[in-house]
């Protein structure tokens, strides 16, 4: 089964939900330096994770074929 489609369509999300949420923080930011902090490690996290995907999947799949 070729999951590299799906990879590439989550990670895309990831990386767009990631710059909505960090754009949301940063134009509004919280008053509380905790909850401030959460949604930026929150959307930081998501833009790494969709970039870093797609990366692992091609070093994981390379090493099968």
């Amino acid at each position: 089964m070729n999951t590299k489609p799906l990879v590439y369509a989550l990670s895309a999300v990831a990386i767009i939900l990631g710059a909505l949420f960090l754009i949301s923080t940063i134009s509004a930011p919280s008053l509380d330096p905790l909850i401030l902090a959460r949604d930026l490690i929150t959307s930081i996290l998501a833009i790494v994770l969709g970039v870093v995907a797609p990366l692992l999947i091609r070093k994981f799949t390379a090493q099968e074929e």
